[in-house]
């Protein structure tokens, strides 16, 4: 799990994550940095976040996002999770179908007449998705998907009811009872096991103005696939699905207890670790060389310029004096920053440092001399990771 928290954040002349120590304690602090062109274009601002952190490093976040028009944000999508649409008929009903299966997933245990009474039960039942749903309020011929009998519907490329092949009617029945959310569920039982948040727990995900803009995890595991790579059971595992992942998580929920025994010592211990490690660049580079290109080129490129086309597209709908954020994690916006500058005369106008993970040597039980060991050992595992 170290190593995917790591992976979040690679080495830059322009830093997004560091870390800061004082005689009263140590916090990883993350960056936010705004963007302006000479001509007066739409502002953009670049906000890096890690998957965890303080209640109040996602209140600060919060409070930015609030001067923003629109928000970008980081989230692989469920399949079937973009609007849907192709060159031909065939494709059109082939992600039609898909989406209206996902639509149908996401509406169980509701009952839905129309597309705004669809969003507003998603809104009371699971507001984290809302804002991915949203854009999928059109069929793949554009039209405006028929609920009626607790079914998503679509009449095929004809747009009448009956019909064959890619005339046919496309209908999902919505479940009855809702499943349980699975998402991300072995990051939040290490976020609370440490005294966090989770990410996806704590940003106003169902805001009007929230984007996503980011690849559909079939497409991913696509990708892995052409580079001789199997996404295998990743994707469980985060969600805290399978063996490993029920493993993990069980270990995580052990931590508070363990913590209790060892007055206190082990979440603080941990806190420590994370602050250093992920501050430290030769480390992190280290830790992306050894999985390989391919891991950068999907995990990190390929969704870099799927956030920079929404970006765009979003951007080219806003007036002067506007802002618009892309909130993605911290690894990522190396990239996204060098895409964003070859496209134009951008510079950065703004920058705010937001403190994620805190550690409070002041009421700690362990001593300085203490932590100045724990960072030093991080320090000369670094070394000798990547002697450089």
């Amino acid at each position: 799990m170290i190593g995917v928290l790591l992976a979040t954040v690679i080495a830059t002349p322009m830093p997004w994550l560091q870390p800061k120590w004082s005689d009263a304690g140590g916090r990883l602090e993350v960056a936010a940095r705004m963007w302006e062109e000479p001509e007066g274009s739409p502002r953009v601002w670049l906000v890096g976040v890690t998957h965890m952190g303080e209640p109040s490093y996602y209140a600060a976040i919060e409070t930015l996002l609030e001067q923003c028009d629109v928000v970008v944000f980081e989230s692989v999508l469920p399949e079937g999770g973009t609007a849907p649409g192709g060159s031909d008929d065939t494709a059109r009903a082939d992600s039609t179908q898909a989406t209206a299966a996902l639509l149908a997933k996401m509406l169980a245990g509701t009952v839905s007449v129309d597309w705004n009474q669809a969003i507003e039960n998603l809104a009371a039942s699971n507001t984290r998705v809302v804002s991915i749903v949203r854009p999928l309020a059109r069929d793949g011929w554009g039209r405006s998907w028929v609920m009626r009998d607790n079914k998503v519907t679509s009449f095929g490329a004809d747009g009448m009811l009956g019909g064959t092949g890619v005339n046919a009617d496309i209908v999902v029945a919505v479940a009855e009872e809702a499943a349980q959310p699975n998402g991300g569920e072995l990051q939040r039982s290490m976020a609370e096991s440490l005294g966090l948040v989770f990410q996806l727990d704590s940003l106003p995900y169902d805001g009007v103005h929230w984007v996503p803009g980011d690849l559909r995890v079939d497409q991913v595991a696509a990708a892995f696939k052409e580079r001789g790579e199997d996404l295998g059971d990743m994707t469980a595992m985060l969600s805290g699905g399978g063996l490993v992942g029920g493993v993990m998580s069980g270990v995580f929920k052990m931590i508070p207890v363990l913590d209790a025994l060892f007055g206190g010592r082990i979440v603080d211990t941990i806190r420590v670790i994370l602050i250093e490690m992920l501050g430290d660049e030769a480390l992190i580079g280290s830790a992306l060389e050894m999985q390989g290109p391919a891991l950068e080129e999907v995990l990190l490129d390929l969704r870099n310029e799927r956030a920079m086309e929404v970006l765009w597209e979003q951007l080219a709908e806003l007036d002067q004096g506007q802002t618009i954020a892309l909130v993605y994690g911290a690894g990522h916006l190396p990239g996204l920053v060098t895409i964003l500058e070859s496209h134009g005369d951008w510079e950065v106008a703004d920058t705010q440092w937001l403190p994620a993970i805190e550690f409070d040597l002041t009421t700690s039980p362990l001593t300085k001399s203490e932590v100045d060991m724990l960072r030093g050992w991080i320090r000369n595992f670094a070394k000798r990771l990547s002697p450089r």
